[in-house]
């Protein structure tokens, strides 16, 4: 879809974020690695429209260690993933 929508001249931005310190994650018992401040997930996020980036990451360690992970199977992948949310806490209800 995004090289249609390029073609129109629709700009298309992705942004997958790690976990951002905010009320929501405070309540969180389950760990949240690379954990980011909402004024630099803000500022990321910002930045990244302003330079029209397709793909908008961060932190680049999170976005590494999961960009990793998904070249393993589906199976494996899950099995590992799944171990982590589990573990979660009243932000998932």
């Amino acid at each position: 879809i995004y090289p249609s929508l390029k073609r129109k001249g629709v700009k298309l931005s992705v942004i997958n974020p790690g976990f951002v310190k905010t009320p929501m994650t405070d309540v969180n018992t389950f760990p949240m690695p690379f954990i980011v401040p909402v004024e630099d997930a803000v500022q990321t996020i910002a930045d990244g429209l302003a330079r029209g980036k397709y793909e908008i990451v961060f932190p680049w360690r999170m976005a590494v260690l999961m960009k990793t992970l998904r070249i393993l199977p589906n199976r494996v992948f899950f099995k590992l993933i799944s171990r982590t949310t589990d573990r979660a806490g009243p932000a998932d209800t």
